[in-house]
């Protein structure tokens, strides 16, 4: 065995410097050329390096599997004469390698320069260079001089395509724009060179070029503008062999009034993209220039197209939306975007989602349109009064009550046909009842905020208005009745029904309550006290004014409330009047034969004009509580103690029925002076 590795051995010892020697050799020929173009710039020929590279690499490999097959004895000496020479070889090959990546990323760098390279070609060779210089296998490149002096190459080469690339790509597409004082110019004109442009776009999608500077020239100056704008536009591919031709101009400013219909706006956009198209180079079925501008632009591109044009266009009619094709036409425009590979995997359904949508936003749409009609009609003037006769309105909830016609506002009339259309509507369109019917609800709802509110001053200030919007929001709730049958499903009418009825009788509530205030303000006058000896016309301008008061009452509730209605509030503001006047003069501790004349008069005032405030001035008995005591007690002031006795009747009298015996007992005492007939008339009063 010894006898045949020793040959082995020394053909060893003989190679391995010789090997060294050329690995030095080597490295010193790649320092002088690094240093020649890197740090010096002197400029070096290499061909005759790299192919004397090419053979020592060959025989390095050969060296390095010759040592790997040795075996030595270890106490041998040469033994570590090997281990030297593996040592050598190893730091020698570390140079080796770095000398060889120099090399190599100085050999791309001569290859860039040579003619006939073209944009594609240039990148691809830089892309190779950053490689290169992204494997960072030896720690000492990174502290390497002339490695820096690489990378910075580097950086400005690629730097330099970029500006090639972009500059080029500027001068096949042409983006211009010029602004003036009331309009703007646009025009976008595009070389008819396939090939540079497919050089130039293919290498800038490769380099990841995001064309942001594209899209938003697009956004900002044509497709915005053609959204909501009336535009002047110019597509001409034919006339030109060298050039394909879009020019456009606007209005800076516009009117809501001069905003195209959707139509015109989806046939400009497809027009500005069918010309577009002739930059739109592919590369492959996955990628294009259009589907990266898509993943830029498309979606604000459909947003916009959204909620500036289309959802302004939807129809907000019936009649309107029968008619429209605008699903048909943008489900056909969002396929034209797929066709031209306008998309970006992400928005390219947004389109045909909104048209899918399109009936229920017309719905909506619809309803609002039915709310804001309604709207319209509550706030119209509601001075003028319309006559409802008793077979058309059921004013109380008793059928056997007698029914009596009544005046409402014109608004109201109004707003009860347009509800009956609305329901009607609902029913011939059963898909959109539902949505139909709470609209009626919240029509009704928005009644009894909306109206009261902007009649606020005209409703607690002027009686009549008052009861007429009485009277509106029953005849609201009458409709609400009367189509209960196909409202019965939604169960928030009877709680808007309920609510309708409560607003109406409050504020007439609050009315009578204001003429209340009134009326007790007006008896301040009307004050009795035991140190008056006559009335003077202090009491009587207060008594006048209360009857007065309701005179006025009756010449505007008469005629707009229903009958028992009206009866009702006049009797009950009646009714407190007597009590307070009547309570005043029965407090009295003495009344002088001057004061009781005087209240007689007064009493006379009342019982000639009270009366006359109703339809049948014989129905005061029925309807005023208070009117029986009022005339007993006229009799009282009028009478003589025998006939007040008579009257008492040891208490089976008439005055039995108003009157209790302490304050018959009381009302003598204060009449009439204190002799025999007095205490015994008195007596008899029990």
């Amino acid at each position: 065995m010894e006898n045949i590795e020793q040959p082995q051995f020394e053909n060893v010892s003989f190679n391995v410097p010789e090997v060294l020697s050329r690995i030095r050799s080597h490295q010193k020929d790649v320092r002088d050329i690094v240093n020649a173009n890197y740090v010096d710039f002197v400029s070096i020929n290499t061909p005759s390096i790299i192919d004397g590279l090419k053979s020592l690499e060959s025989e390095i490999k050969e060296l390095v599997a010759a040592t790997g097959q040795l075996t030595v004895d270890k106490s041998n000496v040469a033994w570590n004469d090997l281990r030297n020479y593996q040592r050598d070889l190893e730091e020698a090959m570390r140079g080796y390698k770095i000398a060889r990546k120099l090399l190599s990323v100085h050999d791309l760098f001569v290859s860039l320069n040579l003619s006939g390279n073209g944009y594609e070609k240039t990148a691809h060779i830089l892309g190779k260079v950053k490689a290169l210089l992204d494997e960072m296998e030896d720690p000492v490149l990174a502290d390497l001089h002339c490695f820096h002096g690489l990378i910075l190459r580097y950086e400005t080469e690629y730097e330099t395509l970029i500006n090639d690339l972009n500059g080029k790509f500027n001068e096949l597409v042409q983006l211009q724009h010029r602004s003036f004082q009331n309009t703007k110019s646009v025009t976008i004109r595009i070389h008819k060179d396939e090939n540079l442009l497919y050089q130039v776009v293919v290498t800038l999608l490769k380099t990841q070029h995001n064309f942001q500077t594209v899209c938003q020239f697009l956004m900002e100056n044509v497709f915005a503008p053609v959204i909501v704008k009336p535009v002047s536009l110019i597509c001409d591919e034919q006339s030109n062999e060298e050039s394909v031709l879009i020019q456009m101009s606007y209005q800076l400013a516009v009117g809501e009034d001069l905003r195209p219909g959707y139509k015109t706006v989806l046939s400009n956009i497809m027009q500005i993209f069918y010309n577009l198209s002739n930059m739109n180079i592919v590369i492959s079925e996955d990628e294009c220039l259009f589907k990266v501008l898509a993943k830029q632009m498309k979606k604000e591109l459909c947003t916009k197209l959204i909620e500036r044009c289309l959802e302004r266009d939807i129809p907000g009619t019936i009649e309107g939306m029968k008619e429209s094709s605008m699903v048909k036409d943008l489900c056909e425009f969002n396929t034209f975007l797929h066709t031209t590979n306008f998309v970006d995997g992400a928005n390219d359904q947004l389109l045909e989602e909104y048209a899918n949508s399109i009936e229920t936003v017309h719905q909506k749409k619809l309803c609002d349109n039915v709310l804001d009609t309604a709207l319209e009609i509550m706030k119209r003037e509601s001075h003028e009064m319309v006559l409802i006769k008793d077979h058309e309105y059921q004013f109380v909830g008793s059928s056997t009550a007698q029914l009596s016609s009544c005046m409402v506002t014109r608004t109201a009339v109004e707003l009860k046909k347009f509800l009956d259309k609305v329901l009607t509507e609902a029913f011939a369109h059963g898909d959109a009842a539902s949505r139909f019917i709470k609209t009626i609800a919240t029509i009704l709802e928005r009644y009894m905020v909306d109206v009261p509110s902007a009649n606020e001053k005209l409703l607690f200030k002027i009686p009549q208005q008052s009861a007429l919007f009485r009277n509106d929001c029953t005849y609201l709730n009458y409709w609400l009745q009367k189509n209960d049958g196909k409202l019965n499903d939604h169960g928030s009418f009877a709680n808007i029904s309920d609510a309708l009825k409560a607003c109406g009788e409050d504020i007439f509530q609050q009315q009578l309550n204001s003429q209340r205030a009134q009326m007790m303000q007006a008896l301040n006058g009307f004050k009795l006290s035991i140190n008056l000896l006559e009335l003077g016309t202090e009491q009587q301008r207060a008594i006048r004014q209360c009857v007065r008061q309701f005179e006025l009452l009756k010449n505007v509730w008469q005629i707009v409330l229903p009958d028992n209605v009206y009866k009702q509030s006049l009797s009950g503001l009646i009714d407190q009047f007597l009590r307070e006047v009547m309570k005043r003069i029965q407090s009295l501790e003495d009344i002088t034969t001057a004061i009781g004349n005087g209240l007689v008069l007064l009493i006379d005032i009342m019982t000639e004009t009270l009366p006359n405030l109703f339809k049948e001035p014989s129905e005061v008995h029925q309807l005023l509580k208070q009117w029986t005591k009022l005339l007993q007690l006229r009799q009282i002031l009028c009478g003589s103690l025998v006939q007040i006795t008579e009257l008492w009747a040891e208490g089976k009298g008439p005055l039995t029925m108003c009157f209790s015996a302490e304050e018959i007992k009381h009302m003598v005492r204060a009449l009439f002076q204190n002799t025999k007939q007095r205490q015994a008339c008195i007596a008899s009063i029990v």
